[in-house]
């Protein structure tokens, strides 16, 4: 590859890199004014699901974001027997015990 290929390359990833940096705000020192959070321990095989609500305070926006998440299937033979074996190999090997 020759020299001339290989600096532009490099100006052009410093420049990306350059605005990248540049549109970062900068870390509020104080934290968001009202700020919620539900979270609760889900038994096993059900779905759980957590929401978080930030406001910022200079200019009023707010945002809410909730992830949900299923919680694991237990490794029973009945369960196998509807869904399969386990597609890892450590799986098909051992058999069904539970939790």
């Amino acid at each position: 590859m020759k020299i001339a290929a290989l600096i532009t390359a490099a100006a052009a990833t410093a420049l990306a890199a350059g605005s990248a940096f540049a549109q970062q705000t900068a870390p509020s020192s104080t934290p968001p004014a009202s700020a919620s959070s539900d979270t609760s321990a889900a038994p096993t095989g059900t779905a759980s699901s957590t929401s978080v609500t930030a406001t910022d305070p200079s200019s009023g926006a707010s945002v809410t974001t909730t992830t949900t998440t299923n919680g694991p299937v237990p490794d029973t033979a009945a369960n196998r027997a509807k869904y399969g074996q386990p597609m890892s190999n450590a799986g098909k090997r051992t058999p069904a015990k539970g939790n």
